[in-house]
Order: C-alpha cells, then structure tokens, then sequence
C-alpha cells in the first residue's frame, strides 16, 4: 500500500503499472459531508471517458483503492 503526496502516487502507479505489480493507494481528499453528496472527494475513474465521466467517493468507497482502477 502506498501513502503520500499525488507526484509520488503519480510516479510509483505508473512504475507498478510498467512492471505489473499490484498496488493499492490511500487517498487523502478533503471530505467535508462524508456522504459523497458535496463531491468533494471525487475521484475520476481510470476506465471512465470524457464523455461518459465516472467518479469514486473517497469518503464512501476509500480511502484506499486499487492503483490502476483511479486516475490520478
């Protein structure tokens, strides 16, 4: 699992991803309702499109998720 700040996360994700190595991260967004009602903490999704946005709730579905399901 890996914690730090986002530059860090950035680089080792795409070292995990380059190697094949699995990877968890913990996010820290800010989370001022924890319900995921103000958007606050939303994080795209990896596989979602322009098009089609999709987005995790840190505060309801984190703070860790696997590395290569967040665009980060």
């Amino acid at each position: 699992m890996l914690v730090g700040p986002l530059p860090m996360l950035k680089a080792v994700k795409k070292l995990a991803e380059e190697k094949n190595i699995p990877c968890q991260i913990s996010l820290e967004e800010r989370m001022a309702c924890g319900l995921g009602v103000c958007l606050g903490c939303a994080v795209k999704k990896a596989r979602s499109t322009n098009e089609n946005p999709e987005y995790f709730h840190v505060c309801k579905g984190g703070p860790v998720f696997q590395a290569k399901d967040v665009d980060i």
